[in-house]
């Protein structure tokens, strides 16, 4: 078993230290904030801030400091109770709702509904009670009898053990809230400590001040302590599970945060190394609290040992999304060795971002506008750290991967009126806007590195994303106090965006190795239909995915009309009950299900694409997901008007006994014609989260619905309704309407029930074959689309549709085995235009 003290390898390594300088901040590197500060407003805002940031730090005495920092004997958890409610008012106070101030209500939470906080005893006099002669808080020593509702000390009060919480938590019946096991993870730790030690280093780096350093190093000194015996796989929980998800390691915190937690400290340390040289004061403190912390040298040695050498010795502990891991390793070794590892850091560095750049210039993790962001992101910082300790490295990736040009473009090119983008897999929630750039967080060092890219490629794109990450201003570019020359910057910045547009020009897209594609409408840059074309990825990164192939949606009239449900219902209890798998499943997409199941994976292409046009078209085909012989989605976004449209989908499927073609809008009610449904029994299992069927088993040739759209979150104009028309062409179908589920987001209680369309065909014997034809309009006030038709004969070896606008245009749509042609005629039978595509 480890011991809680943690100084296991200190006397071993007091003479080893390796490390003699500051990596990423040596002194004219903070000599260059000092000057920016000093000459530019923004700076010196940016230097208070920092200033500003470390003082309630700086104002507490060193044990103080010392003191905060905890050990492992506290089970920590990362939720209080994820599907729980508040044990006062009894309202759902699911997931990470519960509040927390490590400041304003040390050791306490508060329910966010009745503003109660709980524990209801002192729980910091009762860890104090249980500290052992190293500070350490043990069980076994802790006064019980403090043990109490405060509120309610009479022992004799029903409600003297209300909300008391031991620190393995308060607990009713079978039902257990781990009030302290959260806090000390989201107050205790990352309120207190983590972001102590980070504004503190961050105050020295910008000014100088040695106080900050020495403050900064007492906590890490602290921690490392302890670090070593934080193993969150044995002492933590995840949705209330032990070893969550086969064994989640981590520190204090599970392994996803723990690689953050890794680079913080090793960021942290970086910056205040040349402040706690000659720190007598430092060592003074230190060594009354343990003999062997005799000089400077004694307490790099703990840190470096305890906490950097030992994350590089158990790199499963800090297991998180590409390249969090690859990121924070690399950064201690270049922390810990640097400049004696120069070479090896090129080839780390150039490993990591060929990696991260694989699939259109992501890494392929899904979970667009997610977790697909992560590695875009990290990947960002690690350009610009390593960019500032070697000038030709930028030069030296571009060359090495091209696919680096591509990464930044992404988000633009999926991103739809600057206000929603596609969610694909685990991301976003049902109908809700993205109004911010994806690609990247604009923290600071994002800046610089894009400068960098658009001086080393002329791509102008790079100067408007930072344009755009600053709010659309130049003012207080490049917001980093490091920054070589802010002027420069600046200036590059307001000629780019006079001379190419404030925002990147975005076109109709096909991301062929991730798997989407966006048509967009030509004049209106609020329409556009896209389409997912993958399910199981066939990169390396397979997560986060739902499955979701040829999955459809759609926006117009400023709403998402064919909206995803959103990242899983994990409130519920964690990722593997009904409603978080729900979310994942082939029903709970817009595209077609198989023989009930969900689709299996496997290879995908594209076959037809062509853009630009009053009619743009994609073809994509994937047999593999159902094991059949054809899985082919075929849509045409044809252009009515300025801002109007309407979409043709073809989907052909053969293979299987049923096929089931789902269509769910978004908040509405959907108004049926040609068919008149009947209560029906569900044809899915429980766990499809579907009810109220309807059937009509023989409708009209040309059926469907009208959806109006209900706006709940409030982003029309008043007086504005949306509507979305949906007619199905498809022979020899039945048609049903449904209910699906969903939430509002995935830490929230709030369900829906959806309207959804079902057009289902069954076979009794063989492998059934399928064409599944139908037209989506959506529209404001009247449909311009007058008549809609199925004009080719019996047989599905082509499919053509007829399409009559208000206008007296007519629009003749031919799909065929060799692609798609298209003609629309003027109200006196004159061409208007005529095309076809044939392939890519």
């Amino acid at each position: 078993m480890k011991q809680v003290w943690a100084l296991c390898l200190l006397a071993a390594v007091t003479a080893r230290a390796e490390k003699r300088t500051s990596a990423f901040y040596p002194a004219e590197v903070r000599q260059k904030a000092a000057l920016n500060a000093q000459r530019y407003e923004w700076a010196a805002e940016l230097r208070r801030k920092a200033v500003a940031d470390a003082g309630r730090w700086v104002r507490m005495s060193d044990d103080e400091l010392w003191k905060d920092v905890f050990g492992p004997r506290i089970t920590r958890s990362h939720m209080v109770w994820s599907s729980g409610h508040c044990p006062a008012c009894r309202k759902p106070v699911p997931m990470y709702d519960w509040q927390m101030d490590g400041w304003a209500r040390p050791w306490k939470v508060r329910c966010p509904h009745c503003n109660e906080l709980f524990p209801k005893n002192d729980f910091a006099a009762y860890h104090r009670s249980g500290l052992d002669e190293k500070g350490i808080f043990e069980p076994s020593r802790a006064d019980r009898s403090l043990l109490y509702n405060l509120e309610h000390p009479d022992k004799a009060d029903p409600l003297h053990r209300f909300g008391v919480d031991d620190g393995e938590g308060y607990v009713e019946g079978d039902k257990r809230w781990r009030f302290i096991g959260a806090y000390l993870l989201y107050g205790q730790w990352t309120q207190r400590i983590e972001t102590g030690f980070r504004n503190l280093a961050v105050a020295y780096a910008v000014t100088g001040e040695r106080i900050y350093a020495h403050k900064a190093a007492v906590l890490l000194d602290r921690v490392a302590d302890v670090w070593p015996s934080f193993d969150f796989a044995a002492q933590g929980l995840v949705y209330e599970r032990a070893r969550y998800g086969g064994g989640v390691a981590g520190y204090v915190w599970y392994a996803i945060n723990s690689a953050y937690t890794a680079m913080h400290l090793a960021t942290a340390y970086d910056q205040i190394f040349d402040g706690i040289r000659d720190d007598t004061e430092l060592v003074e403190f230190l060594r009354r609290k343990d003999a062997r912390k005799s000089n400077i040298a004694a307490i790099r040695s703990n840190i470096e040992t305890n906490i950097f050498r030992h994350v590089l010795e158990h790199p499963y502990q800090i297991r998180t999304n590409y390249p969090g891991q690859e990121r924070a390793v690399l950064l201690i070794q270049t922390v810990l060795d640097w400049p004696g590892n120069r070479d090896q850091m090129r080839k780390d560095v150039d490993a990591l971002v060929r990696r991260a750049v694989a699939v259109d210039g992501l890494s392929g993790e899904k979970g667009l506008a997610g977790y697909d962001s992560i590695a875009p992101r990290e990947m960002a910082e690690v350009l610009e750290e390593y960019s500032r300790l070697d000038a030709g490295l930028l030069q030296f990736i571009l060359e090495r991967n091209p696919k680096l040009r591509q990464t930044y473009r992404f988000h633009f090119d999926t991103w739809i009126n600057h206000e929603y983008y596609p969610h694909s897999g685990d991301a976003g929630s049902f109908t809700k806007k993205a109004p911010k750039y994806a690609g990247l967080v604009f923290s600071g060092p994002e800046f610089e590195l894009l400068g960098r890219l658009a001086r080393a490629t002329g791509d102008p794109l790079y100067w408007q994303t930072a344009w755009i990450g600053n709010g659309q201003k130049v003012d207080g570019l490049p917001h980093d106090l490091f920054a070589e020359d802010p002027e420069a910057y600046a200036a590059a910045v307001r000629e780019a965006v006079s001379k190419y547009g404030t925002w990147p020009k975005v076109e109709s897209t096909n991301k062929e190795e991730w798997r989407i594609a966006v048509l967009r409408h030509r004049t209106a840059p609020d329409a556009a239909v896209w389409l997912d074309y993958d399910s199981v990825p066939e990169c390396d990164l397979k997560s986060h995915y739902h499955y979701d192939a040829m999955n459809l949606g759609l926006y117009a009239k400023g709403l998402d009309l064919l909206p995803e449900f959103g990242y899983p219902a994990v409130q519920f209890g964690d990722w593997h009950t009904p409603q978080a798998r729900w979310h994942k499943r082939t029903a709970a997409h817009n595209t077609v299900v198989v023989d009930g199941k969900d689709q299996a994976g496997g290879p995908t292409q594209c076959t037809m694409w062509s853009a630009g046009g009053p009619v743009q078209t994609i073809r994509a085909s994937s047999p593999a997901q159902i094991g059949g012989k054809a899985y082919e989605r075929t849509i045409a976004l044809v252009e009515t008007g300025a801002a109007d449209f309407y979409v043709l989908d073809i989907f052909q499927v053969a293979g299987g006994r049923e096929h089931a073609k789902h269509t769910h809008s978004a908040f509405g009610t959907a108004a049926t014609f040609g068919y008149a449904p009947k209560p029906s029994a569900s044809p899915y299992d429980a766990d499809t989260l579907m009810r109220a069927f309807q059937t009509d088993g023989r409708p009209e040739p040309v059926w469907g619905v009208d959806w109006k759209i209900e706006d709940r979150n409030r982003y029309l104009t008043l007086g504005r309704e949306v509507h979305l028309r949906y007619t199905d062409l498809t022979r020899g179908a039945e048609a049903m309407l449904a209910e699906s589920w969903t939430v509002e987001s995935a830490t929230s209680p709030q369900e829906f029930w959806i309207p959804t369309v079902v057009a289902r065909r069954r076979g009794d014997s063989g492998e059934l074959e399928s064409t599944f034809v139908s037209v989506m309009e959506p529209y404001e006030g009247q449909p311009r689309l007058a008549e809609i038709l199925r004009v080719d004969r019996e047989g599905d070896e082509v499919v053509q549709v007829e399409i009559v606008l208000r206008t007296g245009e007519r629009d003749l749509l031919t799909s065929s085995a060799s692609g798609l042609k298209w003609e629309r005629r003027d109200s006196g039978g004159r061409v208007v235009f005529t095309g076809a595509a044939n392939g890519r």
